[in-house]
């Protein structure tokens, strides 16, 4: 166990090459106080600047340095995509650390990992970015605890925890993103061997943790009841969670109608073009594999 000296000097260090950076929306502002009690708990002493990444709205909570001012509010109508290249043109350091706003960790950030990481980046100006879970298929050369992502692995681009290199999330991003299409067809921007990409191995997901499995704390604009009716007993929030209601605990329940199927693909080929036929093909062999099963 860290000292409470040794963990100032440490955040200092973060803090000095990083900013964190919260990826929500102004219609998630009921989840804030929640997220923002977690992450005070269980990373103390956090130093490190962190931009709200939302339309109009901020927020302060307690002794985080949490930016007073919102980068997006000139923007009309922005989309994900524009509104996080927004804030990262805003942003001075070279790395960037990601959550989003319903990560609700429920354990002590790993600082020192962080850290290695960070020194590993440093050191070789090729890795663009560590994930800090796993990414499911990737088992290729494991070094300190992560595997190193395939030339045109699935989800190669992923919104889970995350130390970015700056300049390489900009170039993984276009202004017309969402996050779901972000992560299936903006992978094929991190296609071949341009940078490097590494993911935590299944066993090592220790830097922050929070119910990866069910997708955090909303799914699908739902509270996730697991991972909520804990938080609002543990940290005493007034929160009332009849206003969302709850998601089903099912992961698979409720199909995209074929509407929101086509506009998705048709996104997907304005992002990379014919790059988007490799995710969907992909998409459509598993799905043949599993019916099949």
């Amino acid at each position: 166990m860290l000292s409470e000296k040794q963990v100032i000097e440490l955040n200092k260090v973060i803090s000095d090459s990083c900013v964190l950076v919260i990826q929500s929306c102004d219609a998630y502002e009921d989840v804030w106080e929640m997220f923002f009690s977690a992450l005070s708990e269980h990373w103390p002493g956090c130093s490190l600047r962190i931009i709200l990444n939302t339309e109009t709205k901020t927020t302060s909570f307690g002794d985080l340095n949490i930016d007073d001012l919102n980068f997006n509010g000139d923007l009309s109508n922005p989309q994900w995509g524009e509104k996080l290249l927004n804030v990262l043109n805003h942003v001075e350091h070279e790395f960037v650390i990601t959550l989003f706003d319903d990560f609700i960790l429920e354990d002590r950030v790993n600082v020192e990992k962080i850290l290695r990481c960070l020194d590993l980046m440093k050191r070789n100006e090729n890795i663009g970015v560590f994930y800090f879970n796993n990414i499911p298929t990737t088992q290729i050369e494991s070094f300190d605890e992560f595997y190193k992502l395939g030339r045109t692995t699935d989800y190669k681009v992923n919104s889970c925890p995350a130390l970015w290199r700056k300049k390489i999330l900009q170039e993984m991003t276009g202004t017309i993103d969402n996050p779901w299409a972000w992560e299936f067809f903006g992978s094929a921007r991190a296609y071949g061997d341009k940078y490097e990409f590494y993911c935590a191995t299944p066993d090592k997901e220790d830097v922050f943790v929070y119910q990866y499995q069910l997708g955090g704390a909303i799914r699908r604009g739902k509270w996730v009841e697991k991972v909520i009716i804990p938080a609002i007993k543990k940290y005493n929030l007034s929160l009332d969670s009849s206003v969302r209601g709850f998601a089903s605990e099912s992961l698979s329940e409720g199909k995209y109608s074929l509407g929101w199927k086509v506009k998705f693909i048709r996104l997907g080929f304005e992002m990379v073009g014919f790059k988007a036929m490799l995710p969907l093909l992909r998409a459509v062999l598993q799905k043949i594999k599993r019916t099949f099963q």
